[in-house]
């Protein structure tokens, strides 16, 4: 879900910039990108968001006035006039209906030490070379396959009991901050007693090293779609095909487990359960992943030989399974991301989420089943607001963002959102300086969301849990070098190797120019 939602504000940006566009991930719960915003009024801006809501599924919709008609000649003029009305609209649309109510908990002790933890075997500044199409990149991990027993694990490796997890992202400061909040509270947690986190890796697609080389244990896998380091409409499109070059890399097969993370997870607890079987794994329930719904089963029975029932309705993350099983589903998964992509209903129907749709197709097709127990037993995860208890899980996911008032005066107490933290997804600073989410006001039956919807006291104690394991990777990520990224000695200087290469701006120049004549052509 953390890449969906930018592409809608990068059409306004870009429409109140000058210069090509600028950098896209996913976010929060919606599920249908735009294209450029060329051409396109605010009004059906905000029909696009509207749509976006719906899709993310849970999400509240915008209520927003229309107006009447704006000529051609002042859009430009009143997308950049608007942007922070905007900006606060499309927060808006993506929040859940039902937030949180409480205040953090501030904490008063000092930060633990980090414990020294094992990670993969990868060098920041060890590259693997993927060949742009999705055939050639199984070609590479087939040569890699062992064939005294079939299985892709690289000839002579074994794996160590334990959990390797493993990110993605492309490396903008977005995903950036992100990350150093998940890869620090995966480290508190990794050094706990019994906790079976072992090693993590961030898989970075993009056309050039991030300013987290050098803190995170990062493999680059140059993207097929360099245009998106600066923005795209589609910035998933690269998961996939890195995963499946990762899995070509000795690193990759450490540990017999690996986790499947998002970049906006926080780890509040350790894993000490006993990890899955051969053959099975744990998953999380996404209600918009929905293989029997009457307008999907047609696109699952066209990828799919079997009955839709028998595909998970989940996605790639969080995904907790064996390494040799998930070595098995990546280049199906790829395979059948590509026919989606290939299939304009499916595209239409299922948007930003055909490539989940796309993993729990390949989870079947290579037999393997998931426990996706509900919260509060879902073993890997939370998403406060929308859930009551942290119940068994592991990790919290702050896809929603959550906007606090009087329920008598109406009146905004408080208000947080990933999308607004930091000047926002499209600040100025391409590197985000660490600061802790600030405190809500105390808990009261008085306190009610912007839908208007009250609070339940177990929501507040789990978003105060989430909140407060945040502020405790912050603090911790600003006690080492002043809160800058490992190797740096300014934000200037890291600011500098956060942008994106001239290669990627180079192809965004050539995609833009061609959207044009596609236009012109119209």
């Amino acid at each position: 879900e953390n890449q969906a939602a930018p592409a809608l504000r990068a059409c306004v940006m870009r429409r109140s910039r000058s210069g090509p566009g600028i950098p896209s991930t996913r976010g929060g719960a919606a599920s249908l990108g735009g294209s450029g915003a060329s051409g396109s009024s605010l009004i059906n801006v905000l029909v696009v968001a509207i749509i976006l809501g719906v899709c993310g599924g849970g999400i509240s919709i915008l209520q927003s006035t229309t107006r009447a008609s704006i000529d051609a000649g002042n859009q430009a003029a009143d997308a950049s006039s608007g942007l922070m009305e905007l900006e606060r609209r499309v927060s808006a649309i993506e929040t859940h209906s039902k937030a949180i109510e409480s205040r953090i908990q501030q904490l008063e002790n000092a930060p633990k030490p980090i414990a020294t933890l094992p990670t993969a075997e990868v060098k920041a500044s060890t590259v693997q070379q993927l060949n742009p199409t999705v055939g050639a990149v199984a070609q590479q991990q087939t040569r890699a396959t062992n064939a005294a027993d079939g299985s892709r694990r690289p000839s002579g490796v074994e794996s160590m009991p334990g959990v390797h997890v493993v990110v993605t992202s492309n490396g903008n400061r977005y995903m950036n901050w992100q990350t150093r909040v998940c890869y620090t509270t995966f480290q508190t947690q990794a050094s706990k007693p019994g906790s079976q986190l072992k090693a993590f890796t961030r898989v970075l697609h993009r056309s050039s090293d991030d300013e987290l080389m050098q803190e995170v244990p990062t493999v680059r896998i140059p993207t097929a779609h360099p245009d998106c380091d600066v923005w795209c409409s589609y910035p998933v499109a690269d998961r996939g095909p890195a995963l499946l070059a990762f899995f070509a890399r000795p690193g990759a097969w450490m540990y017999q487990h690996v986790l499947i993370v998002e970049t906006d997870y926080v780890f509040v607890a350790p894993i000490t359960h006993a990890l899955p079987a051969m053959g099975q794994g744990f998953a999380f329930p996404f209600g918009y992943i929905v293989p029997t719904y009457p307008t999907v089963k047609s696109i699952m029975n066209r990828h799919y030989d079997g009955p839709e029932a028998d595909i998970p309705g989940t996605g790639n993350a969080p995904a907790l399974l064996n390494v040799d099983d998930l070595a098995k589903i990546i280049p199906i998964w790829n395979q059948v991301t590509e026919r989606l992509n290939n299939d304009k209903e499916a595209v239409d129907v299922l948007g930003w989420v055909r490539e989940m749709y796309g993993y729990s197709i390949a989870s079947a097709m290579a037999g393997v089943k998931y426990q996706m127990d509900p919260v509060p037993n879902n073993f890997l995860m939370v998403q406060p607001p929308a859930d009551e208890a942290l119940g068994k899980a592991a990790i919290c996911h702050y896809t929603w963002g959550t906007i606090l008032k009087d329920k008598s005066t109406g009146k905004e107490l408080w208000r947080w959102d990933k999308r607004e933290y930091a000047q926002g997804q499209y600040g100025d600073r391409p590197v985000v300086p660490m600061i802790q989410i600030p405190s809500m006001p105390p808990w009261s039956a008085d306190l009610i969301t912007q839908d208007g919807h009250p609070f339940s006291e177990g929501k507040h104690q789990l978003l105060q849990i989430m909140i407060a394991h945040f502020n405790d990777a912050v603090d911790q990520i600003n006690q080492v070098n002043g809160g800058l990224p490992k190797g740096f000695s300014s934000l200037v200087e890291a600011a500098k190797v956060a942008q994106p290469s001239k290669e990627a701006w180079d192809a965004r120049r050539r995609v833009e120019a061609e959207e044009r004549r596609k236009k012109n052509q119209g």
